[in-house]
């Protein structure tokens, strides 16, 4: 390929050389078949370049390409969550496979023992699945001597969190209407306030056991601790009509540490500050209000209403 041709072959194909250039290209274009095969080349893209009319798609491409795009990969805020639950049930699959059998018949103020703790999540996490038209896993029968037998149940539990994380990874309306674990039985509430309990719970689970068997507390990363804090504070005005709080106004819940922000309260004037993470343990009812550590700005007994209620959202 002669070079000074070559240089030329990207501006004749443009129709940007001068006639004396151009008539020294097609000149020996006739006579090199590597610079003609080129030059044949550059001219068919140049002729895609100068396509003047863009042509509309047909009616509905878009929304087709859309739907073919979500069935092969869900929006990102479900993936978020399934994710979060996920990272949660990993967790609390270690701690229990480190368990010996004397650590399941560990008492449990709430559930008798961990293998019925273990039992309560299980049910939890399967009226989520129930809902969903998941496939639910079935509880070991409880033995003659005494309780559920614990490795049994870590097995069913574990099958079960792992239908949920498996069939949501196809996509889910996180609108949908589902059921919401509580202390007082099951309420109701969208698919995304529901993953964000599940993850809740199996990380206040895990930190039970972990406390029981003398291991180190865990923490969830602080976007989770967020999330956690903004669905109790949703929930809290249900919980302070069930105990008959009510004061117009407004009011500041202010946390601190990496899951720190602040979250309007339904009523008022007080702030509230605390620790995100002792927060949280608050609404799941492992921190006391009388025992926490917080300060509070305003009415202090309105405050202690509005802590009191927010300790009775979590699942026990």
């Amino acid at each position: 390929m002669d070079a000074h041709v070559a240089d030329l072959l990207g501006a004749w194909a443009l129709d940007a050389c001068d006639g004396v250039e151009a008539a020294a290209i097609e000149a020996h274009l006739t006579q090199c078949a590597p610079c003609s095969a080129e030059a044949w080349k550059l001219r068919a893209a140049s002729a895609w370049l100068g396509i003047e009319h863009v042509m509309e798609p047909p009616p509905g491409l878009r929304g087709q390409i859309l739907e073919r795009a979500r069935s092969r990969r869900p929006p990102v805020l479900l993936r978020t969550l399934v994710e979060a639950y996920a990272s949660q049930v990993a967790l609390l699959d270690r701690a229990l496979r480190g368990l010996n059998p004397a650590d399941w018949r560990t008492p449990d103020p709430r559930h008798h023992d961990l293998a019925g703790l273990m039992v309560h999540l299980t049910r939890n996490d399967a009226m989520l699945a129930t809902d969903l038209t998941l496939p639910v896993t079935k509880l070991p029968e409880p033995i003659r001597s005494g309780g559920t037998p614990g490795p049994a149940v870590h097995e069913v539990w574990r099958a079960q969190a792992d239908s949920l994380v498996t069939g949501l990874a196809s996509g889910e309306d996180l609108d949908r209407d589902v059921s919401l674990a509580g202390r007082d039985g099951p309420g109701r509430g969208p698919l995304r306030d529901a993953l964000v309990q599940r993850a809740f719970e199996t990380w206040i689970h895990l930190d039970d056991i972990s406390a029981h068997v003398g291991r180190r507390l865990s923490q969830p990363p602080p976007e989770q601790v967020r999330r956690i804090i903004s669905l109790a504070v949703g929930l809290l005005p249900g919980a302070l009509a069930a105990h008959g709080v009510d004061q117009p106004g407004a009011g500041r819940l202010v946390l601190s540490g990496p899951a720190g922000g602040e979250w309007e309260l339904p009523l008022g004037p007080l702030t509230v500050r605390a620790d995100a993470v002792t927060f949280a343990r608050l609404v799941a009812n492992r921190r006391s209000p009388d025992t926490a550590a917080y300060a509070i700005e305003g009415d202090r007994q309105l405050a202690g209403s509005v802590l009191r209620a927010a300790a009775t959202l979590g699942c026990d």
